[in-house]
Formats: C-alpha cells, structure tokens, sequence
C-alpha cells in the first residue's frame, strides 16, 4: 500500500512541477508580447511549448464522470472480454472530442490486447474507440490504467504527381505527408529556389524541420515562423517556400498555411476555392508572417498542394482560375490517379521545355463508416 500512494504522490509532484513550467513560459510569453509585440515569433513559440506542457499534465481536459447506464456497460463490454474494470473516467477535449480513462486488470489468467477491449467498448457504448497512442496495448492480471480515444471522423489518402524541369534527376520540390499525428494529418510542399542539387537541399531541410515541429505538436503557423527565423539567419541567398494543409479529423477544420508559395486549390461537392498567397518565402525577411485560412473540410473533399512551376506551365492569364477548371472537371477520386491526371492535364499544352520543376500532391479526405 506504501508504495501505491509513495507512486501517487510521485505523479502528483511531476504533474505540479510540469504547470510550474508551464505557467513560467506564458509569463515570459508575456513579457516578449510587451516588447515585441503579438507578431514576436519567440512569443508564440513561447506560448505553444506552454500549452504542451499543459495537455501533458493533463490540463485542458474537462473530467466528466460516466453515468451508471455507461458505467455498467462499459463494464459488460470488459467481462466479455476477460477483463476487471474498477473505475471509468471521461475526459473532453478542446476539440470536442473524448478520451476515456478505464483501471482494470485481466480477471483470468494471461493478457488481453488493449485493442480487443476497445472493439468491445465500441459494440456495447455505441461510439468507436481506439487504444491511445503510446498508451498501455496489453492489460495483465496487475491493474493498471488503460486510455482509449474515441475514433476519428475523417481519415485521409494522399497521392503525388511530379516532373523534374529538363527531365532532370533531381527536383528541388520537396514534400511529406503525415497521417494522424494527435489526431491530425498533415501534408507539406517545399520549393526551393531554382532547380537542382542546392534547391533540393534547402526544400528538403524545410520540409525535415517542419516534420519535427508537427510531431512536437507545433502548430502549423508557428512552425512555418520558427522555419522562417531558421532561414532568414543562414544569409545563403537560398530562399524557399512552405505550403502546408493540416486536418483536424475529429471535427473537419482545415488550416492552409503558406509562406510565398503557390496558390492552393479546395474542392469540395464539384465547387473549388482558389486559397492565393500574398507572404514572402522563407529566409527573404526574419519578420515575415506566414498567410493562414481556416475552412471546414467534409465528406469527399480534396485540398491539392502545388509547385508554381505547375501553375507556370499553364499559358493563360488566370492561371490559378485554368486549373481550378481542371481540378473541377477531373472525375478521378483516387488521390495518387487524381494527382497523375492534373499533372497530365498540364502537360497537355505544348512546350520546348518547362520552367520549373513541378510538384502535384493530393489530400483526399473521406468520412469513417
């Protein structure tokens, strides 16, 4: 018994010291507010290692007790597995979406995978969830305590198209596509000024930097500011541009946040809206702020990413309106073929040789039945 309450108190502790920290990062946030202004890209950044820290000792969730009707049939759907459920716990997200906190212990003999437990909480409470990710994934005779998300609204596929200009081996586009990091998916699209070996690298450090901010769990506009400041400080003469397109699959909301980059398309029931840049790429001025829009994606929507040596390839003046017309008219609904039949469509008008090399990604957004 002394050891079990010696562990609370341990927990207790660290979940104390970590607001501790937290609460110093926001004043010091504060005081670069007061004299740098909003716009200070150390205060924002400041501000969201706060926050981390904060949803990491458990701050941000709302606690909601289960009802008994719940209570009961969570512990149905656990017997009906092997397993002993001795307290259930819900906790609410920012986001609207709920964690569910299960202490129990195989009731038999051997070990019950976690992921068995949540298909049975899905058949008996109505409402899909899944095994936490980095959480417990086997449940022992030793009782423990077990952390079940509730499943994804919307999942997502993703699909490529690209061509070197002069059919050269290497681009100097480069991209990533991260699916369902703390329950958001990313995709990414780098451009390095010119072509060759030198846009290749400085796209593929963008796109490398901005990875490790999204699995940090940065957000999208911060970590195109903190990629910026990284750039401007090299004085290389190498700038390059950041498009990115973040999905929250609980609730659909979409943020596309650009930096110089090329104007980003959305299509959603046969309609596309045309998002245009107005930002300046990274590494030209220290202070740049990043262009962001907000739109709630549904069922069957696309968001499509490109390179402006695809738009350049167009010969009209609306360039951006041509390829929306494209975009509309393209039946495909696989993302790669979709992404492969744009990059035809632009390929279709005739030309000695391209001016750029081109990048088409894809992010198709779905609803989970």
């Amino acid at each position: 018994m002394g050891k079990e309450f010696a562990m609370i108190d341990t927990v207790s502790y660290s979940q104390m010291r970590i607001m501790e920290t937290a609460q110093s990062f926001r004043r010091l946030n504060s005081i670069y507010e007061d004299s740098a202004g909003e716009d200070d890209v150390v205060g924002a950044q400041l501000s969201e290692v706060a926050q981390l820290l904060e949803e990491a000792a458990g701050v941000g969730l709302r606690a909601v007790t289960a009802d008994q009707g719940t209570a009961r049939a969570i512990r149905r759907a656990a017997a009906s597995v092997g397993v002993r459920v001795e307290s259930v716990m819900f906790f609410q997200r920012r986001n609207g979406s709920t964690e569910l906190s299960v202490i129990a212990h195989a009731s038999r003999r051997g070990c019950v995978r976690a992921a068995e437990l949540a298909a049975a909480l899905t058949e008996y409470i109505g409402k899909e969830y899944v095994p936490s990710r980095g959480g417990r994934g086997v449940i022992t005779e030793r009782t423990s305590e077990f952390i079940f998300e509730e499943a994804p609204v919307f999942f997502t596929l993703f699909g490529q198209a690209s061509l070197s200009k002069d059919d050269d081996i290497v681009s100097g586009d480069s991209y990533t596509y991260l699916s369902n990091y703390g329950g958001k998916t990313y995709v990414a699209l780098a451009d390095g000024m010119g072509t060759g070996n030198v846009a290749r690298r400085t796209s593929g450090d963008a796109i490398e930097l901005f990875e490790q901010f999204a699995q940090t769990g940065f957000g999208e506009k911060t970590a195109f500011r903190l990629i910026n400041s990284a750039f401007s400080s090299r004085n290389d003469d190498n700038p390059v541009t950041l498009d990115c397109a973040g999905l929250d699959l609980v609730n659909g909301e979409c943020f596309i946040v650009k930096l110089g980059a090329a104007s980003s398309f959305i299509r959603q029931k046969k309609s596309v809206t045309i998002v245009r840049p107005s930002s300046l790429p990274a590494g030209v001025l220290a202070e740049a702020k990043p262009d962001t829009e907000r739109v709630f994606l549904t069922d069957g929507s696309y968001v499509v990413l490109v390179s402006d040596g695809v738009l350049d390839a167009l010969p009209f003046y609306d360039k951006e309106m041509q390829f929306a017309k494209i975009l509309e008219s393209v039946k495909e609904e696989n993302p790669k073929v979709m992404a492969e039949r744009l990059m035809e469509e632009v390929l279709f008008y005739p030309r000695d040789k391209y001016r750029d090399d081109m990048t088409v990604l894809v992010l198709g957004v779905w609803k989970n039945r």
